[in-house]
Formats: C-alpha cells, sequence, structure tokens
C-alpha cells in the first residue's frame, strides 16, 4: 500500500512542468499575463513571483521600444 502511494507521488511529481523563472515569463508575455491572473485570484504556484517579474520585464521592453521608435536609440 505504501509503495503504491509512494509511486503514485513520484510519477505525479515527474509529470509536473518545472516552474518558469522570470526571462521565460518575460519572453511570453501573455502566459505572465495568465499566470499572474490566476495567481490573484488565488491560485497556489510556485512561480507567481517570477511571473510577476517576467511581465514587469516584458513591460519594461515594450517602453523602451516605444521610446527608441519615438525618440531614437538612448
Amino acid at each position: 500500500m505504501r509503495l503504491g502511494l509512494l509511486l503514485g507521488i513520484v510519477a505525479l511529481a515527474a509529470c509536473s512542468p518545472p516552474p518558469r523563472d522570470a526571462k521565460a515569463f518575460a519572453d511570453d508575455p501573455d502566459a505572465a499575463v495568465r499566470a499572474v491572473a490566476d495567481c490573484d485570484a488565488g491560485t497556489r504556484r510556485p512561480d507567481c513571483a517570477a511571473a510577476r517579474e517576467g511581465l514587469t520585464e516584458a513591460r519594461r521592453r515594450d517602453r523602451m521600444d516605444a521610446y527608441a521608435r519615438t525618440f531614437g536609440e538612448p
């Protein structure tokens, strides 16, 4: 019984994707928006902080791109 339970837990852990880091979320802002919305709604995720940081970085990049288009490269 214990062995079956242990194998079941190990199998579930092996199937779970690893938590994404801030760079991955910055490269995929749509996923970051979804993850932050899930976190704000109360879903417990191991990558909530990384999603927020990645979303901040993606928005910073967008602002810098808009600046560069308007005024030229800084």
